[in-house]
């Protein structure tokens, strides 16, 4: 967001040729930060609109490439990063959507990662979003795109690709993990901001969406699983568990008003 030049490229692609990428850059900004481009390579729509499942949205929408791969500008990407991608996508001829292992900075595995090859629901639950890539055909062709209520700047800030990972296996298309890692990304990731009141707020509402009146009761294992991890006090838990029933609350209003879908 709000990018002025292109800088930040050098940096992602210092262990690769940036002009052997086709890059398209959705800069989410003000109509006063425009974000233009000097290379044939990289194109770059600025818009107005907010929130990271716009920003993808609107990047599967504009993409000029068959294989596309998911970014963030805070990576940088493994030597050969080309190579592997296609390599993938040659081993499963089939794919729709392949997903791939990151590093942390210091070269250590980001997570422990699932012993699977087709993707399924539990193991959709370990999907990084900068480690999607996607035949974009298939994606148009099944309508499948990022849930707009889901993800940073949204109604609910976190759990992004995991419902983009569901809207794909609930699509039926072929949905696969290369165990080979293709960047580094630092540690801290949104997604581990446990004990927030987003976080829990987001996940309420994420549980409620696929497990319906589950929820109730998933909301106070959570909170109780948060207070014996030490995420939050004991002080904090009413608190917590009124903020997972609100998430909650929130998701069916948008289910009533017609701008969800179970």
């Amino acid at each position: 967001m709000f990018k002025t030049d292109l800088s930040f490229l050098e940096a992602m692609f210092e262990h690769n040729q940036l002009s052997d990428f086709r890059v398209l850059i959705v800069n989410q900004t003000d109509e006063d930060k425009q974000l233009e481009s000097d290379r044939e390579n990289v194109r770059v729509i600025n818009t107005s609109d907010r929130g990271l499942p716009q920003s993808r949205n609107m990047a599967i929408a504009h993409a000029q490439s068959d294989i596309c791969l998911v970014a963030d500008d805070d990576v940088v990407y493994e030597p050969e990063l080309d190579a592997i991608i296609h390599q993938a996508f040659e081993h499963y001829s089939d794919a729709a959507v392949i997903t791939f292992k990151m590093n942390n900075s210091d070269g250590t595995p980001y997570r422990s990662y699932p012993d699977v090859t087709a993707h399924n629901v539990a193991s959709a639950d370990t999907v990084n979003g900068v480690v999607i890539s996607f035949r974009r055909k298939s994606l148009l062709d099944h309508k499948v795109g990022y849930n707009i209520h889901f993800g940073l700047g949204t109604t609910f800030g976190t759990a992004n690709e995991y419902v983009f990972m569901r809207n794909c296996l609930e699509a039926g298309l072929p949905t696969y993990f290369y165990p080979q890692a293709i960047l580094s990304h630092p540690e801290f990731s949104s997604g581990k901001d446990e004990g927030s009141d987003r976080v829990v707020f987001a996940r309420a509402a994420l549980q409620f969406k696929y497990n319906g009146f589950w929820s109730y009761l998933w909301v106070l294992k959570y909170v109780r699983f948060l207070k014996t991890h030490g995420y939050i006090k004991s002080s904090e838990i009413s608190h917590k568990v009124r903020t997972g029933f609100r998430g909650i609350a929130k998701y069916r209003s948008l289910l009533r008003g017609g701008q969800e879908i179970r």
